[in-house]
């Protein structure tokens, strides 16, 4: 039988809500960790309680075991719930009964081709997809697919009552990827392994690990395999027990892996993005950000991997691309929509100073609120870019009061005569089109200025 949590069962009723108002099919947002496979678990074994028959997709192997898991753990019979691939069913259609309601596990991925196909299939099913993040990769929302934002607890506010870990964030930077190129919507991969694949960088990124999380269960985000493999082999040298693995590694290979780092037999497991949706690893302390991003979706997928739960926890997040400089923290509070594209968070706030700070001590980064860093006490200063920014409103202020007081003379002078001091002066001067020192000069003759 499943308990819900109040989050949970709230969150169940605002999805009931949303259909009882004609919605077909309603996007349902829930924190990194807020227990969306279990949610959606008991509405799946509702739906089938009421004699629907439901498909439950998800989008990759290690999803689909984690889910039959779910409804194993909880005793949930499958007698009408089928629990599969997007890709297996989207080529095989025929070969499932049809659905009443479907299900799709992180479905910021439905604007591909198969899942699609699936959705078009059907227009008479219900639906319900399930995210933490409701954008596609690029940024564009779901609103051709979904007809209805439905919205559980933040990742902020999971933190807050402990239903997932606090964490500390640190941004130590190891190469200049300033020079980054784009390639098909995101930072050129190719081109970060060869700026990320240095011996310097390899020794930096250890070193800093150590430094932070040392002998931390870690997942490292890579940028490419072959970067991934390197980065495994430099922790194996240093003596940290790292293995790299990928899609194409084979299923018992895998599966031998994720069960060999659940137990802590490996420390440190380096992939590209395999390990960035709904992979539950609720052992995992710390993750590295090798792989620099353009995407708010799957930074904040990667991001999120070490904060499940655990009491006296706090998560270690290393980032060493500056994803945070792109995307803000991962537990800031964000506009969701289903109608208008995702609007990255600005830097700077509207006195000129930074929105995320970041530490030159112990390069810790966190929000601005303090003049002193959280995490190592240091005083932080502002940073140039900040001062430049304060300067350019300080100016701007002046010129629009000058503008303002400039527009407050009336304009009832018959001659130069009758103004009293310089600003009459230059109104005057506007009124008249006379050049700009023509005022200064009788001002200056009248004993008006010095």
């Amino acid at each position: 039988m499943i308990q819900l949590r109040d989050y949970q069962q709230e969150l169940i009723n605002d999805v009931r809500k949303s259909y009882l108002n004609g919605s077909r099919a309603p996007c349902v947002v829930l924190g990194c960790g807020g227990g969306k496979t279990v949610l959606f678990a008991y509405m799946a074994q509702q739906s089938q309680e009421k004699g629907n028959t439901v498909w439950f997709l998800v989008h990759r192997t290690e999803l689909l075991q984690q889910t039959v898991d779910t409804f194993d753990k909880f005793n949930i019979e499958r007698k009408t719930i089928h629990i599969a691939m997007v890709g297996t069913v989207s080529r095989n259609l025929s070969k499932y009964p049809k659905p009443d309601f479907i299900i799709f596990d992180e479905c910021h991925f439905s604007a591909a081709k198969t899942w699609r196909k699936i959705i078009d299939a059907f227009p008479d099913a219900k639906l319900a997809g399930l995210t933490a993040t409701p954008t596609r990769l690029d940024g564009k929302p779901l609103g051709d697919i979904y007809d209805d934002l439905v919205e559980g607890e933040s990742i902020g506010s999971l933190i807050k009552k402990n239903h997932l870990a606090p964490y500390k964030y640190y941004a130590p930077s190891v190469a200049d990827l300033s020079a980054l190129k784009k390639k098909r919507g995101d930072f050129d991969k190719g081109q970060a392994e060869e700026i990320l694949s240095t011996k310097a960088v390899f020794g930096d990124v250890i070193k800093h690990y150590k430094n932070y999380a040392d002998g931390k269960q870690t997942i490292c985000y890579c940028s490419t395999i072959n970067h991934s493999e390197m980065m495994a082999k430099e922790f194996q040298e240093q003596g940290i027990n790292a293995i790299h693995f990928d899609g194409d590694t084979p299923k018992k290979e895998r599966k031998q892996i994720i069960k060999d780092f659940r137990k802590g037999e490996i420390t440190v497991l380096c992939n590209v993005d395999l390990i960035s949706v709904g992979f539950d690893m609720p052992d995992v302390d710390c993750c590295i950000l090798l792989r620099p991003t353009d995407s708010t979706a799957l930074y904040i997928q990667q991001a999120c991997r070490a904060l499940r739960f655990r009491e006296g926890k706090t998560a270690i997040i290393l980032d060493h691309v500056n994803n945070y400089e792109r995307h803000g923290l991962p537990d800031d509070e964000r506009e969701w929509s289903l109608g208008d594209k995702y609007e990255k968070p600005k830097r700077f706030q509207e006195d000129g100073t930074l929105k995320i700070k970041q530490c030159l001590n112990c390069f810790g980064v966190f929000e601005t609120g303090s003049n002193s860093c959280p995490h190592c006490g240091h005083e932080v200063e502002l940073v140039k870019q900040e001062l430049e920014n304060i300067k350019e409103i300080e100016l701007k202020e002046i010129k629009r009061k000058k503008k303002e007081e400039a527009e407050k003379i009336v304009l009832d002078f018959r001659s130069p005569e009758e103004c009293k001091s310089l600003a009459e002066l230059q109104a005057y001067a506007r009124n008249m089109g006379y050049k700009n020192g023509w005022a200064w000069f009788q001002a200056k003759a009248r004993g008006l200025v010095n």
